[in-house]
């Protein structure tokens, strides 16, 4: 929870894929790289910056930016981070490496699945409403009625399932 702060103030300061002219060239490489190794971009992501900053003549400290981009990525290479990037539906980026990377791979997959539970819950809630307006223009003796109905109540049970699933992909910290 610590780095909750910071990592917001850096991502600010390189929330686009290439960089102002002003963050250019005010050159605080360490910081950019400490937010986009936050962000797990890979090494070859530099050459996004010296894109951006050749445009205005100006040259990144790569040095610097890689230096940053390490300790970026000890915030990105955690099991809480990890399993925040799956359950946005994103796949861990292939930069962390050592011991814990199964640890982390598995809780990645384990916010994947939260997030995956989510959308079925989403497209079985969008099935009702479209069920609920069907049914609201159709007469009261349609035939089409009951089978709405029955589809309209399968699905309220298919949430319920998949909420109770859903609890099990939960992350406690």
């Amino acid at each position: 929870m610590r780095f909750i702060v910071p990592l917001a103030a850096l991502a600010a300061l390189a929330g686009c894929a290439s960089l102002s002219e002003s963050e250019c060239r005010q050159g605080a490489w360490r910081d950019i790289g400490l937010a986009d190794g936050a962000r797990g971009k890979q090494s070859s992501y530099i050459m996004e910056h010296f894109k951006a900053c050749g445009e205005f003549g100006i040259t990144p400290d790569a040095g610097e930016w890689h230096r940053g981009r390490e300790a970026g990525l000890e915030q990105y290479c955690t099991a809480a981070n990890a399993y925040y990037v799956g359950s946005t539906g994103t796949r861990l980026s292939p930069v962390c490496h050592g011991e814990d990377l199964s640890a982390l791979q598995a809780a990645n997959l384990r916010g994947l699945h939260w997030h995956e539970i989510g959308r079925e819950i989403d497209q079985a809630r969008q099935e009702i409403r479209d069920i609920n307006t069907r049914l609201a223009e159709l007469s009261s003796d349609s035939t089409e009625r009951t089978s709405l109905m029955l589809r309209r109540g399968f699905l309220r049970l298919e949430i319920l399932n998949l909420q109770t699933q859903r609890t099990h992909y939960r992350h406690h910290f």
